[in-house]
């Protein structure tokens, strides 16, 4: 009786959760929408979503739907996605290090991400296509990742502990080389200026062809990832439980590794360095709705797709143009991870 009364209990508080987010999410799509140096009315918004949506027949300036439909939209949608993207990554590798503190880039695919985006506009890449950052930041996650999982398998088995470890050395030698870029294009200051930013973290100027790179990198990977869901799901419990259940660890777990680079990678390509998404949303969902990462992955997706949204409408009414969305994500994210370090210090092994 009472594991029934506690799975209905975590039924219900995760369709009120997850409600809720998606209201979260909505809300702050429309605030993004809404927000700007230009006075837009929800009349002209509306119209303009109409016309371009349902391709109704209705008036509006010309200018305004510049604005909503080629600046503001696109702007918003590259947020939503990146969020989702990055919290649905973030729940993949808590469930494999079995760790609630484990964030997407642990293995070292945020820092190769960025060293591959760095890299792409100091070549002079960017300028030619806007594919290339993307192309790059891809790229350099995955080899990052290969490059981790290589050295953490020995005979077949992968350590999650040398994966882990490689995984913080990697992210140290990654951020280093990012560093020496930015300090061999110090001479060239719009170059400069243009890496910097992108580190920080930013959706300025961000297009359709944004939106269009991330929606198929983020529903590849969500889908793909639902699929080892339940492999996840008895992973976390016990391996060789798994195992004896005809699951294949190995080839679920690197899948699963793939994907959430595939999802990290993908998301730091559009919108540069955004961090702590990934640990928060998870960690927030996981509280209400349980960790059956079938519900958990796209829960924590939308919840991470609402935090990145409404902390870019927090930069852009209160940044003054020096904050950034990664800068206040950070800020945001340290405290809470030092909290959750706080509160769980008790279950740490002391020596």
């Amino acid at each position: 009786m009472n594991r029934r009364s506690d799975r209905r209990h975590y039924v219900i508080t995760g369709i009120v959760a997850s409600s809720a987010a998606v209201v979260l999410l909505l809300g702050g799509i429309f605030l993004s929408i809404r927000i700007g140096p230009w006075e837009i009315g929800l009349q002209d918004i509306g119209r303009i979503l109409a016309a371009k949506i349902l391709h109704m027949n209705m008036s509006s300036d010309p200018a305004l739907e510049a604005i909503v439909w080629l600046g503001r939209v696109p702007r918003t949608l590259t947020g939503v996605l990146v969020g989702f993207a990055l919290g649905a990554a973030g729940t993949i590798m808590q469930g494999i290090f079995k760790n609630p503190m484990a964030s997407p880039g642990v293995i070292g695919t945020s820092s190769g991400a960025a060293l591959g985006a760095v890299t792409a506009i100091y070549i002079g890449m960017a300028a030619t296509s806007i594919y290339a950052v993307p192309s790059f930041a891809i790229l350099f996650a995955f080899l990052s990742m290969l490059i981790v999982l290589g050295i953490a398998t020995s005979g077949g088995l992968t350590s999650r502990y040398t994966l882990l470890l490689a995984g913080i050395a990697f992210n140290a030698i990654f951020s280093a080389l990012t560093s020496l870029v930015i300090v061999l294009s110090t001479d060239q200051f719009e170059m400069a200026r243009q890496i910097v930013g992108w580190l920080m973290g930013d959706l300025t100027n961000r297009s359709w062809q944004h939106v269009h790179i991330v929606l198929i990198i983020t529903l590849v990977g969500t889908l793909w990832s639902l699929l080892f869901a339940r492999d996840l799901n008895i992973i976390m419990l016990n391996e060789e439980i798994a195992a004896n259940l005809g699951v294949n660890v190995t080839l679920s777990r690197n899948m699963l590794l793939f994907l959430a680079a595939l999802l990290t990678g993908g998301a730091i390509a559009v919108s540069g360095a955004i961090g702590f998404v990934g640990l928060i949303a998870p960690h927030i969902m996981r509280s209400f709705i349980g960790s059956d990462n079938r519900l958990l992955i796209p829960a924590a997706g939308v919840l991470g797709g609402a935090l990145v949204v409404y902390s870019d409408c927090v930069v852009r009414v209160w940044g003054g143009g020096g904050l950034r969305i990664g800068v206040l994500t950070a800020l945001l994210g340290g405290p809470f991870f030092l909290y959750l370090i706080i509160r769980d210090r008790r279950k740490f092994v002391f020596f």
